[in-house]
C-alpha cells in the first residue's frame, strides 16, 4: 500500500500504476468485489461513460472510461484493507506524512518563481497558459488539485493533532503550517473556501473545546490572510466559471440522458470540465451519470451517519473531509484529474471500509 500511496502523489501520471495493481489482484481473485453502492455506482459510471463516448463518436471519450475502472479497482482495494479504525488511521498517516515533502517542494517551486521563468511547468502538464501571478503546481498537475490535495491534509493533521500525545503536537503543527502556506501558494480559491467550511463541520462535531476554539480563530485568520493573498486574488473570477456554467449546461441539453462524453466539454468549449462537479456530470454523463453519481455519494453519506452513531474518533475527520469536497465541487471538479479522483474516492473508501465492518448487511461480496 505504502508504495502506492507514493505513486500517486508523485504524479497525476503514476496513479495508475497502483490501480492497475489492484485491478490484477481482483482479477486473479485475490481481492473480493464487494457489492454496495459505491462500488456498483462507480461500475455503473463505467458503462454509462463508455456508452455516451461511443455514442458522441469519440474514441478519447469511451477510451477514458477507463480510468472510472480504475477509480473502481482502488475503491474496492481500499474498502478491503481498511477493516477498523486502527487501520484507517495508519493509512491516513502514510498519507499524511508521505504528502509532506510535496507541500515543501511547493513552497520551494513558489520562491524560484520569483527568480525563474517557471511557465514550463504548466505546459507540461497540458494547462492553460500562465497569465497571472504564479500558481503552484508540485506534482498534483493543476493548482487547483493542489490545493483540494494540501487542504485535506490540513484536516488530516489536525485530526493527528488533536489525538496525539503531547510530543507529537509540535511536529503535526509544523506539518499544518506547511500544508496551509502551500494551500495559500496554490491560489486555489475554492479550496480555500471548502477549508472554511470543513473546518466549521470539524467544530461542530468534535469534542475538543481547544480544538473547536483554535479552528473558529484559524477561520477568521484564513479569511484575513486570502484578503490580502495575491494568488487568491488574481486567479480565476466566477464570473468567468457562470459562462463556463452556462455553456455546459447547453451541453446537457443537447445530449440530456448520455451527455456529451468525457471530453464532450472540451471539444465544445475548449474547457476540460463544466467548473462544477454537478454541471459536469451532466454534460459528460447527462442525467443517468449525475444519478449515479448521486447514488454512490448518498451511501457515504450513509455511511457516515453510521460512524456517527458509533461515535468512531475519526468521524469529524471524515465528515470535514466530504464537506471540502462537496463546497470545493461548486467551482471545480477535481475528478477529472487521477489524483483528485483518487481523494474524493479514497475518503467515500474508508468510511465505507470502517461501516462494512460496524453493520452486518454491508458485509456482502
Amino acid at each position: 500500500m505504502e508504495l502506492g500511496i507514493v505513486l500517486t502523489i508523485l504524479s497525476p501520471y503514476l496513479t495508475a500504476i497502483p490501480a492497475l495493481a489492484a485491478f490484477f489482484k481482483i482479477l486473479a481473485g485475490k481481492i473480493p468485489v464487494y457489492n454496495n453502492p459505491l462500488n456498483d455506482g462507480l461500475l455503473v459510471l463505467f458503462a454509462i461513460s463508455l456508452i455516451s463516448g461511443t455514442l458522441s463518436r469519440s474514441f478519447l471519450s469511451a477510451l477514458s472510461s477507463l480510468v472510472i475502472l480504475l477509480y473502481f479497482c482502488i475503491t474496492n482495494y481500499l474498502q478491503h484493507k481498511i477493516t477498523d479504525e486502527h487501520k484507517a488511521g495508519a493509512f491516513l498517516q502514510k498519507v499524511w506524512l508521505y504528502s509532506l515533502p510535496t507541500a515543501v517542494l511547493g513552497i520551494v517551486e513558489k520562491m524560484a518563481s520569483y527568480y525563474f521563468d517557471l511557465t514550463w511547468i504548466a505546459d507540461f502538464y497540458l494547462n492553460e497558459p500562465i497569465t497571472y501571478v504564479y500558481r503552484i503546481y508540485s506534482t498534483y498537475g493543476n493548482p487547483n488539485i493542489a490545493g483540494a490535495w494540501f487542504a485535506a491534509m490540513v484536516l488530516v493533521g489536525l485530526h493527528f493533532f488533536e489525538a496525539g500525545r503531547f510530543q507529537k503536537k509540535l511536529y503535526y503543527f509544523t506539518g499544518l503550517a506547511l500544508y496551509l502556506v502551500a494551500l495559500f501558494f496554490t491560489g486555489s480559491r475554492g479550496a480555500t473556501m471548502a477549508l472554511e467550511a470543513a473546518f466549521l463541520i470539524y467544530a461542530v462535531f468534535t469534542k475538543n473545546r481547544v480544538v473547536r476554539l483554535l479552528l473558529l480563530s484559524t477561520i477568521v485568520l484564513i479569511a484575513v490572510l486570502a484578503f490580502f493573498s495575491p494568488e487568491l486574488h488574481t486567479s480565476h473570477q466566477l464570473n468567468a466559471r457562470s459562462h463556463i456554467w452556462v455553456k455546459s449546461f447547453n451541453i446537457f441539453k443537447e445530449s440530456p440522458l448520455l451527455g456529451g462524453g468525457t471530453f464532450g466539454v472540451s471539444t465544445r468549449i475548449n474547457k476540460l470540465h463544466a467548473h462544477n462537479i454537478w454541471l459536469s456530470f451532466l454534460a459528460l454523463y447527462g442525467t443517468a451519470g449525475l444519478a449515479a453519481y448521486l447514488w454512490l455519494r448518498a451511501y457515504v453519506y450513509r455511511c457516515l451517519a453510521l460512524l456517527y452513531r458509533q461515535k468512531l474518533s475519526l468521524f469529524p475527520l471524515l465528515a470535514a473531509v466530504q464537506g471540502l469536497i462537496v463546497v470545493h465541487g461548486i467551482v471545480d471538479f477535481i475528478m477529472m484529474s487521477p489524483q483528485g479522483g483518487v481523494l474524493v474516492l479514497a475518503a467515500a473508501a474508508v468510511a465505507a471500509g470502517l461501516a462494512r465492518s460496524l453493520e452486518p448487511e454491508l458485509q456482502k461480496t
